[in-house]
């Protein structure tokens, strides 16, 4: 169960990574082989899911984006509780947003931005009715 609460109150965490693929098949045979990373495919678009080991276990999955879909660098998503309020902050702070909002059915709305110092990160508002 995902409890969202008040972004002043508390970080807010990355929730996955995203790594970006001329060619998905080749990436997702060579992680799996090197680091035993299980893929599936998320719907019905070039990205696949991967699991990076037990729930139990410490750290994030992630997955590989087809650069057909969306060609961004590597990055880490960070999962927000107002996607628009958080890009408005990241405006004022000095920050660009690359790829603005928009709607992914099934999990919500997505933006992607660059810090002060141009490392790139996503932004991820769950949508109940997504």
């Amino acid at each position: 169960m995902n409890v969202h609460v008040n972004q002043t109150q508390y970080p807010m965490k990355v929730i996955h990574f995203e790594i970006p693929a001329q060619d998905p098949e080749r990436l997702r045979k060579f992680y799996d082989k090197i680091f035993n990373w299980k893929f599936s495919q998320w719907q019905d678009v070039g990205f696949w899911v991967a699991l990076t080991g037990q729930p139990s276990e410490f750290g994030i999955d992630g997955g590989i984006i087809d650069v057909r879909e969306l060609d961004i660098p590597l990055c880490s998503v960070i999962e927000v509780t107002d996607i628009d309020d958080t890009m408005s902050k990241i405006r004022q702070k000095g920050g660009r947003i690359t790829v603005p909002k928009f709607f992914v059915k099934g999990a919500g709305y997505l933006a992607y931005f660059k810090d002060p110092d141009n490392n790139i990160f996503g932004l991820r508002q769950v949508d109940p009715n997504a």
